[in-house]
């Protein structure tokens, strides 16, 4: 199960304030991730990525490698030098076989679009012929790898009316997301699979953001992600990280699997089937996935 984070603010924040210096950073959750619903194997060690924007509209820049994250001296270096206003960042834990490879890291990107993934498409290889030959010809094109998460993403760049915008309306992102899960949701059953496909799913065009914590199951949680929100998030003294909130209006938004920090209080969890849009202007907005794994007693 990997381990994601976003990070979206009106002010830049160097990479290192959230990738190695934080007391649970995304580092210390590729080595040992405290959530993880498959307990056995608490690492993350297989390749991760990062991606972020000089600027709003701005084609998006990434780096991946195969190497854990944890050893990569290149991203230590990269980390204290660059800063962003948003911010991709993805630790791998292989899933359903797929090879260790650049191609198969997190995040990519399509356009100004940028994507990644938390979890698995169960039996992907049951619907994957189907999945591929109902996608755009250019979504299909964009495919490098072998994972369910890159497709997913394809499936999302197919169901977009013009993926090459420079930028959309949080709705229209947020509707194509919706599609997104429905589309997978009823090829699985048309193939008769029943195992629950875990989605959480991040993606953006370099403005606005939109999450999902989901599972395809009534009754079971999904993997887990919680966010953060205020004014900044910053180092005080001693080393800590705390999410400041300096006035009535939030203009940082931190996303994650597993909370970079200690400070309960600074982080809640999203909802299982719910997804949440953080829009140009730093707002977080939460809508529950309403279909048939919908529950409100869960």
């Amino acid at each position: 199960m990997c381990r994601f984070i976003v990070y979206k603010s009106e002010t830049p924040i160097l990479m290192a304030d959230l990738i190695t210096r934080p007391a649970h950073s995304i580092i210390m959750q590729s080595i040992q991730s405290k959530l993880r619903i498959d307990k056995i194997r608490p690492m993350n060690g297989d390749g991760f990525g990062i991606g972020w924007y000089d600027e709003p509209g701005q084609d998006g820049c990434i780096f991946t490698s195969v190497l854990p994250a944890w050893s990569n001296q290149n991203l230590h270096r990269l980390a204290e030098k660059v800063k962003s206003k948003l911010i991709f960042a993805h630790v791998r834990a292989t899933t359903g076989g797929t090879s260790t490879s650049e191609s198969n890291c997190h995040p990519w990107k399509f356009g100004n679009l940028m994507w990644m993934h938390n979890g698995d498409i169960a039996n992907f290889y049951k619907i994957k012929r189907k999945l591929v030959a109902d996608l755009s010809e250019d979504a299909y094109n964009c495919i490098q790898g072998t994972t369910d998460s890159e497709h997913a993403f394809a499936l999302f760049i197919s169901l977009l009316e013009d993926p090459y915008k420079q930028s959309f309306t949080y709705k229209e992102m947020k509707d194509t997301m919706l599609k997104t899960i429905a589309v997978i949701n009823k090829y699985l059953k048309d193939a008769g699979v029943t195992e629950p496909s875990l989605l959480n799913f991040a993606v953006t065009d370099g403005d606005t953001v939109v999450c999902t914590r989901y599972i395809s199951s009534c009754t079971l949680e999904a993997a887990s992600l919680f966010f953060s929100s205020g004014s900044e998030f910053k180092s005080e003294i001693g080393g800590g990280y705390r999410m400041i909130r300096a006035n009535k209006r939030d203009k940082s938004v931190v996303i994650a699997s597993e909370p970079l920090t200690f400070e309960r209080n600074d982080w809640l969890i999203i909802p299982t089937n719910t997804l949440l849009v953080v829009t140009n202007k730093s707002n977080v907005l939460l809508f529950p996935i309403k279909d048939e794994y919908y529950s409100e007693s869960r």
